[in-house]
């Protein structure tokens, strides 16, 4: 261990690496394609549920045949290696089938929100040149018309029903008739697949710098980019999570509740339960008021998904008094979580027999989503835990290649197998947040202040770009607010942005929106302000206070179901504050 004046640096110094077993550090990573390793880790257990979809469960010997003959009609309708297709669906049988089969063939998928206008879906298509469609049947009408005047030449659809069980499949297409007119480029799912007799199901040779899919940053805190993740990245992180062999066992069940069209939905709620050997029970379309009954009837050990679905699930009354022991790890990523939130959920879990505190972790659709967990044993209040144990992260001055010691705040900056390839066609943005170091290694930028401790555990205070500067230059982390904030017992969410200083030419302020607990509806909300203003005035320093406060019914979130902020800035009126 190398120290200066006993000065500890995160990439030096490693301390995490002390909670893994040492068989897990420096594994080589499988120099085979994300479809291949599925094959591998399941040669053995070909009979066992892959996935379950409404009831019905498709073995890993089906989703193998499957995803071949999936990529048998993509090859007949003309792909082939480097190209790429759009795909605009929820998660389904299909586009998990879609995913492998592009894989094997050595295209790539695009991953687009059906719920994107036409010109929104256009501008994804035109930007990686696709030839091909992929859709679900209930966004056909805005895919078509978003494909003219591009170079999609063949429309591939699909429908929710497709691999229901024969009763639900026919109740489905009863209570939701299809009344598109289907064009003469158009494909049906199942046409497709008998298209494809005949093609060949041979795999494409295995390139290292093959990318799986583009998927396209949330663009909360900025214009959204194309990033390219490549087998290598999936497999890493399937590869990282399996070192945490005391949680993931052969057999449980993961409920994927998030969408296709973020890297956190394929990378964690996809491939890494698929490498381990588990159950994905697919949602398509998650109802959060429907979360507490999904729970009870599938329990399912693993689940992935945001703060706001574990709020959800604390408060549903559906799941008061229930048995949860089969919990093993419920994890929330995809945005910071308040430490009162974090104490409610777990108090939560513990009341109701789960061994574990909710886990968390911290990434980005860059590093393939995750880069830090806290899971099982090795979770702290407030933290986003160890990094992964094949991954680097430590703090720089912001927007500097000067390495910071541990215990200090800066920017967080991540090294790693997770990296992403880059964005698609913008060698500029690639390089603004892919920047090579002295030290030799290439860290990704993230744009987020936190701090590392001495055993290793990451604290994630803000985006700096979340940053709220007032006129004066001092600066204000949302998180300083919103921890305090969640502490009170009426307090369901909370959210803090920054608004326009009316009183200086330049500057902002923090302001507050609120969601308040079913149990608080009883209470006068300007008793409610009144003692989050005395938390804050006592806990806070006097240039973070908040200039207003706002109540909403609930908090509107982004297709990843995080806080949308900028819709929460845009909302801020004059007469508000």
């Amino acid at each position: 261990m190398t120290t200066k004046s006993n000065v500890l640096y995160a990439s030096e110094a490693r301390p995490w690496l002390k909670a893994y077993d040492p068989k897990f550090i420096n594994q080589t990573l499988p120099d085979c394609s994300a479809f291949d390793f599925v094959c591998q880790q399941n040669q053995k257990h070909l009979g066992a549920p892959a996935l379950e979809y409404y009831g019905r469960k498709i073995t890993y010997a089906d989703l193998i045949v499957n995803v071949k003959k999936t990529a048998a009609g993509l090859r007949a309708l003309g792909m082939k290696k480097g190209d790429i297709a759009t795909v605009v669906s929820v998660m389904t049988p299909e586009v998990i089938y879609a995913f492998y089969a592009a894989d094997l063939i050595g295209a790539t998928l695009n991953l687009v929100d059906p719920r994107y206008s036409e010109e929104g879906i256009r501008e994804y298509i035109e930007e990686v040149d696709s030839h091909i469609l992929l859709c679900l049947n209930v966004v056909y009408e805005r895919c078509r018309q978003a494909a003219k005047r591009t170079h999609v030449e063949h429309i591939v659809v699909l429908s929710p029903a497709d691999s229901l069980p024969m009763p639900l499949s026919l109740g489905y297409k009863l209570a939701n008739p299809d009344r598109n007119r289907y064009k003469s480029n158009v494909t049906h799912w199942k046409q497709l697949i008998a298209n494809g007799q005949g093609q060949s199901t041979a795999a494409e040779p295995y390139d290292p710098d093959h990318a799986c899919v583009v998927v396209h940053t949330g663009g909360t805190t900025g214009s959204p980019k194309g990033v390219m993740l490549t087998d290598r990245n999936f497999n890493a992180i399937a590869q990282q999570f399996a070192a945490y062999e005391d949680l993931f066992c052969r057999g449980q069940s993961l409920m994927n509740i998030m969408p296709p069209f973020i890297a956190y939905g394929y990378a964690c709620g996809v491939h890494l339960p698929l490498v381990l050997g588990l159950t994905v029970v697919i949602i398509p379309r998650l109802d959060p008021a429907k979360l507490g009954s999904l729970i009870l009837k599938h329990r399912p050990e693993h689940m992935f998904g945001v703060p706001s679905h574990y709020q959800q699930m604390a408060a549903d009354p559906k799941l008061k008094n229930k048995d949860l022991s089969f919990i093993r790890n419920y994890a929330a990523g995809g945005d910071a979580i308040a430490v009162g939130a974090e104490n409610n959920v777990n108090g939560f879990l513990a009341a109701h027999g789960v061994q574990y505190p909710l886990a968390k972790g911290y990434g980005m659709t860059e590093v393939s989503s995750a880069a830090t967990a806290a899971a099982g044993l090795h979770n702290k209040p407030g933290s986003v835990g160890l990094p992964l144990v094949n991954t680097l992260v430590s703090v720089f001055e912001p927007g500097t290649d000067k390495e910071l010691p541990i215990g200090e705040c800066g920017e967080l900056c991540i090294s790693g197998p997770g990296m992403m390839k880059g964005y698609y066609n913008k060698p500029e943005e690639t390089a603004m947040i892919l920047r090579k170091h002295p030290d030799g290694r290439v860290w990704v930028h993230t744009g987020d202040i936190g701090y590392m401790d001495e055993e290793g555990y990451v604290f994630l205070d803000s985006r700096i770009k979340r940053l709220i500067i007032r006129h004066d230059g001092f600066k204000i982390f949302p998180s300083m607010i919103e921890n305090v904030i969640s502490k009170h017992p009426a307090v369901h969410q909370c959210s803090v942005v920054g608004c326009a200083d009316k009183d200086h030419v330049q500057g902002r302020l923090p302001f507050v929106y609120l969601v308040l607990t079913p149990a608080a509806a009883s209470l006068k909300k300007r008793q409610i302000l009144r003692e989050l203003r005395q938390m804050c005035m006592e806990e806070l320093p006097e240039y973070v206070q908040p200039v207003a406060y706002k109540f909403l019914p609930e908090m509107p979130l982004t297709a990843a179901a995080k806080f949308d902020y900028r819709k929460l800035e845009q909302e801020i009126t004059p007469r508000d504050y």
